[in-house]
């Protein structure tokens, strides 16, 4: 009984995934062509849309400091803390939009801007630190892919508040 239920259970198994709409996974259908296989209804191609060249399009010549809350170097974490706890009690999540300060009370919603490219993120100040003499902040791994300074590992930025919690 128990070998009839084991072949049952393994003759279901499939050795790739299969979608709704039939397509096999590696298999392209020919252009014109819908992926279901049938070869008989056609489709328009999806438009092409060109990817902008900056996400967020600031000039680093323009930005002004006058609205800073700080301006500093910057650093972000990752990896060695991804499921630990943060300060305010939350587990980090290196893919969120976060930051740790030292002083900003933990809620806070904070601008921060490249200042060498004028990328910015909006993030959440959920943890303390960072503990390395002359730095003002640390980012999430995501905050930091967005504002481009995972390469470099730290950038000169401006913190500006957008969310006070009080």
């Amino acid at each position: 009984m128990l070998s009839a239920v084991i072949v049952v259970v393994c003759s279901a198994c499939v050795p790739a995934p299969v979608y709704r709409n039939g397509a096999v996974p590696g298999v392209k259908p020919a252009a014109g062509q819908a992926s279901s296989g049938s070869g008989t209804a056609t489709r328009e191609a999806p438009p092409v849309v060109a990817a902008p060249k900056n996400a967020h399009p600031v000039d680093p010549q323009n930005i002004s400091t006058a609205n800073a809350y700080q301006v500093g170097i910057s650093s972000y974490y990752g990896k060695q803390f991804h499921g630990r706890k943060t300060a305010n009690g939350e587990i980090f999540n290196m893919y969120k939009l976060t930051a740790a300060h030292r002083v900003l009370p933990l809620g806070t919603v904070a601008k921060v801007t490249n200042l060498a490219n004028g990328r910015w993120v909006v993030v959440k100040v959920n943890d303390r630190g960072p503990f390395i003499e002359g730095r003002i902040l640390d980012l999430s791994f995501a905050a930091a892919l967005e504002i481009e300074m995972v390469q470099q590992g730290t950038a000169k930025v401006m913190i500006e508040i957008v969310e006070s919690v009080d």
